[in-house]
């Protein structure tokens, strides 16, 4: 927990400082910054989390912009083993009991976590360093407490419509985010999430969010036309029978999440799953099929692909990263695995066979929850 007396400190030598604390189910973590853009970036991104200002918390992380450390600081970290960090960044480690330090030198930056404080201290010579690191080190503190407390992944888009959850899971291209998105405008359903979820089964089972940013193809957008306007004018002369396949995708910045719903719908940070849904998109197919699940097929599906985080045919369908935090041993995970899968079986699941036609896809979702379009929320 930060005190005035810290505060003051950090004032005195870094100028003005912006903090506020994370929070969601019982993990939280306060950032602490003097930087503005790193700070807003954080709040703005990590949309999932209760924010509050400084209270007591299981983590604090200190990011802060002050020039990066001075050579001699890192000098010792030419011989030190190295580790993967995230996509094509590497860092050097020093490891010395209940303490870590990593020397992130694309990024110059020296991140130091300290177990028994529960801290973690960022020093940064750029602000686009601390830009970097400003929602991924929250956000990774918070999911390694859930998944300690028996939360598990799940590669999973998510809505909420009438307080029921729907969980539309399955692996990349099947079509999780135009099932979301066309749902979310003809229904007017709350969006949840389009990539992620943390499940946890205790006495209920329940979803919480992994925030970030939503990755939409130029098809799902083009076929929507309140969102057509965000293909970048450059993929816009792509043909229609190419657009389901082109690469990038858009990104939606959680701020902007709101274009996403209509009507009174809002932005949650959890929920409680009540039905499952695996879409099968054919933007060829002219008719919208649907099928249910039976229980055990469903259990097999979500234990092979372990909650469609991984595709036994192309590997990991939706990357982790806990390089600072680590995760629980395999045996744990397993176990928590089992208990969300039965949990899962045992709502009624149904695979969408549509094509590319947005308002079909999502009087199916509707029908399937007995609401149908158009209902009042």
């Amino acid at each position: 927990m930060t005190t005035p007396a810290a505060d003051q400190l950090l004032a005195q030598q870094l100028g003005e400082v912006w903090d506020t604390t994370f929070r969601q189910a019982e993990a939280s973590v306060c950032l602490r910054t003097n930087s503005k853009a790193a700070f807003t970036h954080a709040t703005g991104t990590l949309y999932a989390y209760e924010q509050t200002g400084p209270a007591t918390s299981r983590w604090q992380i200190d990011l802060l912009v002050d020039g990066g450390p001075a050579y001699e600081e890192v000098e010792g970290f030419a011989d030190a083993q190295t580790v993967e960090i995230g996509p094509r960044l590497m860092a050097a480690v020093h490891t010395r009991p209940g303490r870590q330090a990593y020397w992130v030198e694309a990024l110059h930056t020296l991140i130091a976590i300290d177990t028994k404080q529960a801290t973690v201290t960022v020093r940064c010579a750029q602000e686009t360093a601390a830009l970097h690191w400003a929602a991924r080190l929250p956000r990774q503190a918070i999911t390694a407490q859930l998944l300690e407390n028996g939360a598990v992944y799940a590669h999973t888009a998510a809505l909420s419509l009438g307080g029921r959850g729907v969980v539309i899971a399955g692996h990349r291209g099947r079509g999780k985010t135009t099932t979301l998105l066309a749902s979310l405008h003809r229904l007017g359903a709350d969006y949840v999430t389009n990539d992620r979820l943390l499940l946890r089964a205790d006495s209920d089972l329940v979803g919480h969010v992994w925030p970030a940013r939503l990755r939409a193809g130029i098809g799902t957008l083009s076929v929507l036309p309140h969102l057509a306007d965000l293909v970048p004018q450059a993929q816009r002369v792509v043909p229609d029978a190419e657009r389901w396949t082109s690469r990038p995708k858009v990104a939606v910045e959680p701020w902007d999440f709101a274009r996403l719903v209509s009507g009174e719908a809002q932005v949650l940070g959890s929920l409680r799953p009540s039905m499952l849904v695996f879409p099968q998109l054919d933007p060829t197919a002219a008719a919208v099929r649907v099928e249910p699940v039976a229980r055990a097929r469903v259990r097999e599906e979500l234990l092979h692909t372990r909650l469609f985080m991984t595709d036994p045919g192309r590997g990991p369908s939706s990357h982790i990263n806990h390089w600072l935090w680590p995760t629980p041993d395999p045996q744990t995970m397993d176990r928590n695995l089992a208990r969300v899968v039965d949990a899962l079986a045992e709502l009624p699941c149904y695979r969408i066979h549509a094509g590319g036609e947005p308002a079909a896809l999502a009087d199916a979702v509707g029908g399937l929850l007995e609401l149908g379009p158009g209902v009042n929320r």
